[in-house]
């Protein structure tokens, strides 16, 4: 059933647009470019220029007005912009990491600065309230949907006008953009990602770096979904290339994937040398699955040491250590 769905993904981002029914009629949503987000910035632009010709303030005038109450401060703007570049060397720094158990660790501090951030974020923007800017992004959310819905295949005909848009009831607006939803929770990051690593999707892993020959045209012409997936395929070729003995579980799994080809080679490589020089050398802290992300063998009696401290009621003396490493 999932590589029937993800058989499906493949064709809609190969062919640019996607079907789906509303009031009992196939319409068409269509693939956005590059070039439509150019269009759709400029209508932006214009929302914009006439809410601030109407006295909307913007969002500058309102923090600085914010700020003149006392209701927000520059620590508060600090503290954004702190958090923001704290998290940044989080994820750098969660590159370098091999072992699980380091990975996970850094990935929930990630997470807890992250909701922190957003809270901070969130705040600045219940604040600031009513701007031109927001004015701006909720027509332009409008537009999203006029500028994605057709009648036909080819993409001639949209479904709506600007004024047959504006004159729909919120039912039917909240419907469409469901419908929208919907459809592209299928070219998510992460279902693009498993569709690449797809065993119907291996013959097209070579092809990737010519799009004329992926997909019929020049890279400046693609959507959105065809580059994605154009990038994730030329990303796991690279690791699949670089890395022997990739463990089966990491090869079907593109986050494992990506964090196995983004941590340190030369990290990963003096753990091997360590454990396969023969001297008996093991990892302190590392699970099997640890083992079977670097590509080798778990040494012969190694043991774990926070489960044999569990079996001895929480803790190990000299003497049961010395008995585990098989000194006495």
């Amino acid at each position: 059933m999932e590589t029937t769905r993800r058989r499906r993904v493949f064709r809609d981002v190969v062919r640019g647009h996607s079907t789906t029914v509303l009031d009992d009629k196939v319409v068409y949503i269509k693939h956005l470019t590059p070039h439509d987000q150019v269009e759709l910035e400029e209508i932006e632009e214009r929302y914009f220029e006439s809410a601030k010709k109407r006295g909307v303030p913007t969002e500058q005038d309102m923090l600085d007005y914010l700020k003149e109450e006392g209701q927000w401060t520059e620590d508060d703007e600090k503290t954004i912009t702190e958090k923001t570049l704290y998290i940044e060397n989080l994820r750098k720094t969660l590159t370098k990491l091999v072992l699980k158990a380091e990975i996970d660790q850094q990935k929930k501090v990630i997470e807890e600065e992250s909701s922190i951030l957003t809270r901070k974020q969130n705040e600045k923007i219940n604040l600031i309230g009513n701007t031109c800017e927001r004015y701006a992004k909720e027509r332009l959310n409008d537009f999203y949907m006029i500028y994605s819905f057709y009648k036909d295949e080819d993409m001639s005909c949209k479904l709506f006008s600007e004024n047959e848009f504006d004159e729909l009831e919120n039912e039917d607006i909240k419907l469409v953009i469901n419908k929208y939803n919907q459809v592209f929770e299928g070219f998510s990051e992460e279902n693009i990602q498993y569709t690449v690593l797809e065993d119907f999707y291996n013959p097209y892993l070579s092809f990737a770096e010519d799009s004329l020959q992926f997909y019929g045209k020049p890279f400046c012409e693609l959507t959105y979904n065809q580059i994605r997936l154009i990038v994730y395929t030329r990303v796991f070729k690279n690791i699949f290339d670089t890395n022997e003995n990739i463990p089966e579980k990491i090869r079907k799994d593109p986050a494992k994937l990506l964090e196995f080809g983004s941590s340190s080679r030369e990290e990963r490589e003096k753990i091997k040398d360590k454990v396969t020089s023969g001297d008996g050398g093991t990892i302190v802290g590392a699970k099997k699955e640890d083992y079977d992300r670097l590509g080798i063998e778990r040494p012969t009696g190694s043991v774990n040491l926070h489960e044999e401290a569990k079996k001895k009621g929480g803790s190990l003396n000299m003497e049961d250590l010395m008995k585990l490493h098989g000194v006495v």
